[in-house]
């Protein structure tokens, strides 16, 4: 790709010299080109700190955060999402339900991919067919499970006729990033060497080195209009303490997941500031309701378990009445967190009135502890990442000590998200932590990911690794995602809601409230799903 610093060429002269004076690999990568925000010429360069980094620049291989919102900022979608998470028009300028299974799109005439090809129906049928048959993931297929069929009548018209009422495809296809149909066959290496990431969004990739920075320049011919950025330095620095000195410092403009304990020094400081927004994420624990004995539990003497007890729905209910939610959100998350009772607060779309947030009742959970057999308890570990949510470490301790409270010897193993991911989605603990941006603003979406029987081949359960299945919340969720009708699609998506909390399926912690940083002069969009976009970033 024209322009693109290979990787094995970011191994400088001023990046060693660093690293063997001592210089922490973050300031050897800002040193590099970084000095400040003005650029030769009189451009301008934003540089954002990021929580947590992405894991390939693939827009279809696995769907999380961070790498949904860093292909956002190369590749466009068909419909985009606007910060309230409402649809909106992307690559595709209206789209119209001609039946129950047959939608037109209508596409942008004019644009291009930064290689200079031009964009058509084609492209967007190659990179749906991507997204869902790509062998090596199933992440995206929960988007595209209900598409039958594809045709481009014309160049700038796409056809998709779905396998039955499919009344949120025009949400969905906002989740699918278009590649160039020239990269149909293209690896996920290829992505990340830079030769196959060309997309048509706001900025195009100059230089990658996967964890340690990515540097983005402004793509003139973006149809959404000009932006004020020249330059974008994305950074991953996962240390909370590193981010927020480096933000300090003057190496970044921006820094998102501020901790809560950190806020103090921002609103002491007139150089900076804090913007706040309430998100869609829900945090969670999931646990194994599938494996007859599970890993990471055992009795009180060490020795593995006969039964998995994660498969009583007593001992589910009991470490749910363990857990003071209040408390986490206010000790824990400072203020930033509103306790949660289903995947989204009530009243959002799908959401059931008849949820409450789980009591705190100890002496509750120790007698249904004994009811299921367990009066003596069992030693358990949690595991969880250290730096992906917001104090997610401190999050999987504080649960632990509660456990720890009720007679279930509870140890926490926390680990850095780039192992964390990999092995949660191989299903390999018996109870962690975990989290999902509701990105849809309604609960079918999150229903399908995370609660759904597990079924890669219809894009089922893709993220429920803690593999629960319920026939009737599948029953009621396959209805609902078949209803053309808003208010009986509603109604059975609260119904499948109410099935699996009051199953104990997983067991909502909170939603966050996402806090960023930024320097005096910064204006900041901030979304519901988090995501630290350059495009919403003035000043």
């Amino acid at each position: 790709m024209p322009g693109l610093t290979p990787t094995r060429r970011w191994v400088t002269r001023a990046a060693l010299g660093a690293a063997l004076a001592g210089t922490s690999w973050l300031e050897a990568a800002l040193a590099q080109g970084s000095s400040g925000q003005a650029l030769p010429g009189g451009g301008k360069r934003l540089r954002i700190g990021m929580a947590a980094p992405n894991t390939t620049l693939d827009p279809h291989f696995q769907s999380n955060a961070p790498n949904n919102a860093v292909a956002s900022h190369i590749f466009d979608a068909l419909v985009t999402n606007d910060p309230a998470s409402r649809s909106m028009p992307g690559l595709a300028e209206s789209w119209t339900a001609e039946s129950d299974t047959r939608w037109v799109l209508k596409l942008r005439q004019g644009v291009r991919f930064t290689d200079g090809s031009p964009f058509t129906a084609e492209d967007a049928i190659v990179s749906l067919r991507r997204a869902n048959d790509l062998p090596s993931t199933a992440s995206f297929r929960t988007y595209t499970r209900s598409i039958k069929a594809m045709t481009a009548p014309a160049p700038h018209t796409l056809v998709i006729e779905t396998d039955g009422p499919d009344p949120l495809l025009p949400n969905s296809l906002s989740r699918i990033r278009i590649i160039r149909a020239a990269s149909r066959d293209a690896t996920t290496p290829q992505f990340n060497d830079g030769s196959a990431a060309i997309g048509t969004g706001p900025f195009l990739l100059k230089q990658y080195t996967p964890g340690n920075r990515i540097l983005l320049a402004r793509n003139p011919d973006w149809w959404g209009g000009p932006l004020p950025w020249d330059e974008v330095l994305l950074v991953p620095a996962t240390d909370d303490g590193g981010r927020l000195a480096s933000l300090l410092s003057g190496d970044f403009d921006i820094i998102e997941a501020v901790p809560s304990q950190s806020t103090g020094r921002i609103k002491e400081n007139p150089r900076f500031q804090l913007i706040r927004g309430i998100s869609s994420r829900v945090v969670y624990l999931s646990m194994d309701q599938h494996r007859d004995v599970t890993p990471f539990i055992t009795d009180r003497a060490g020795k593995p378990l006969a039964k998995n007890p994660l498969k009583d729905v007593r001992v589910r209910q009991a470490l749910s009445l363990a857990i003071s939610r209040q408390a986490i959100a206010d000790r824990v998350m400072e203020g930033d967190a509103v306790p949660a009772s289903q995947l989204l607060p009530k009243g959002a779309a799908g959401t059931s009135d008849a949820l409450d947030v789980p009591a705190y009742d100890p002496s509750r959970a120790k007698a249904l502890l004994a009811e299921a057999g367990y009066a003596e308890g069992f030693r358990m570990t949690i595991h969880g990442p250290n730096d992906r949510y917001i104090n997610d470490a401190k999050i999987v301790q504080a649960v632990a000590q509660m456990f720890t409270r009720i007679g279930i010897e509870t140890t926490a193993d926390v680990m850095p998200w780039s192992v964390y991911a990999a092995r949660s989605s191989r299903s390999e603990f018996s109870f962690n932590l975990g989290a999902w941006g509701v990105n849809t603003g309604e609960t079918s979406n999150p229903l399908k990911a995370l609660l759904a029987t597990r079924d890669a081949k219809a894009g089922m359960g893709a993220s429920n690794n803690g593999q629960y299945s319920n026939p009737e919340l599948d029953r009621r969720l396959q209805e609902a995602l078949r209803s053309m009708d808003d208010a009986a699609r509603n109604r059975l998506l609260a119904e499948a809601s109410e099935i699996a909390f009051r199953d104990f399926a997983i067991l909502p912690l909170h939603h966050e409230v996402s806090v960023w940083a930024a320097r005096q002069g910064i204006t900041y969009a901030t979304r519901a799903d988090q995501y630290t976009l350059a495009v919403g970033v003035g000043g």
